[in-house]
């Protein structure tokens, strides 16, 4: 999994990413759940931390998108008018200036993890990286390009907050004070509309996206009745994974084969 860009809120949770062996189901169950757990043993929770209800995961087609996506991911808390630039945000955040060069080095936390488990080594990297849509759109330009629209971003969602009087009145240092276990009250939409892929305003490559999520429809909608039939063989297209990973009886297994390649799984954006 190659991370670009990623802020932590209060309640939630954005990044970029690039799914480069098609295991993003698992990548995100397996850190969802240990950084539940130790969340859970460290402050002492009892109960769930993630909602249940599925996350936004939005596959992102082209550069445009790609830009847009970063710009709305690193002004997040200057939206919400929690501090003025994303840099000043305390919590867990990266910079566009981090984007294709920095490699974060991350200790390993204290509690939950066992130190004598060779599974979780004392120290792990993670770096940056430039998303590859870019590079490939803009070669040598990508970091240009990538901090000139962050900042229009920042600043459009700085000028939003001021206009909506969302600023708050202390600072973030402040905020950071303010007892875990006060519950937030501000309002969550509800209802509201989840997309499954993003192409920046691009109609050509919205016109692209929503054939190719057409075909996947058709092509699993077939598989899906060849096995319900007994149709030995049957291949199910790229992208798909709940279905053959954790619902299929394993004397199923055998009989379905499921493409899973890197190069089918284009960039996703999570939150």
């Amino acid at each position: 999994m190659e991370l670009h860009a990623a802020q932590m809120l209060s309640t939630h949770l954005h990044e970029v990413l690039t799914d480069v062996r098609g295991v993003l189901p698992a990548f995100k169950r397996d850190r969802n759940r240990l950084v539940a757990n130790a969340l859970k043993a460290h402050r002492g929770w009892p109960e769930e931390v993630f909602q249940r209800a599925s996350d936004s995961c939005v596959e992102l087609h082209g550069a445009e998108a790609v830009l847009k996506e970063i710009g709305y991911t690193l002004a997040n808390v200057v939206e919400a008018g929690l501090v003025e630039d994303p840099d000043d945000w305390p919590g867990v955040t990266v910079s566009v200036n981090d984007i294709g060069q920095r490699v974060i080095e991350v200790e390993r936390p204290s509690v939950y993890f066992d130190p004598n488990n060779p599974n979780w080594p004392e120290r792990v990297t993670i770096p940056i990286t430039m998303p590859p849509a870019l590079i490939e759109a803009f070669g040598a330009r990508a970091k240009e390009v990538l901090v000139s629209s962050v900042r229009e971003a920042i600043a459009s969602a700085r000028a939003a907050a001021r206009s909506a009087g969302r600023f708050v009145k202390t600072s973030a240092a402040k905020l950071c004070r303010i007892p875990f276990t006060r519950r937030s009250n501000s309002p969550n939409p509800f209802r509201s509309r989840n997309p499954s892929f993003a192409t920046g305003g691009n109609a050509e490559m919205a016109k692209k996206a929503r054939a190719e999520r057409k075909q996947f429809h058709e092509l699993y909608r077939r598989a899906l009745d060849a096995l319900k039939k007994g149709v030995a063989g049957v291949c199910f297209p790229p992208g798909t994974w709940r279905w053959a990973r954790e619902l299929l009886p394993g004397w199923l297994l055998g009989v379905t084969t499921i493409s899973l390649e890197a190069s089918c799984i284009p960039q996703k954006r999570a939150s």
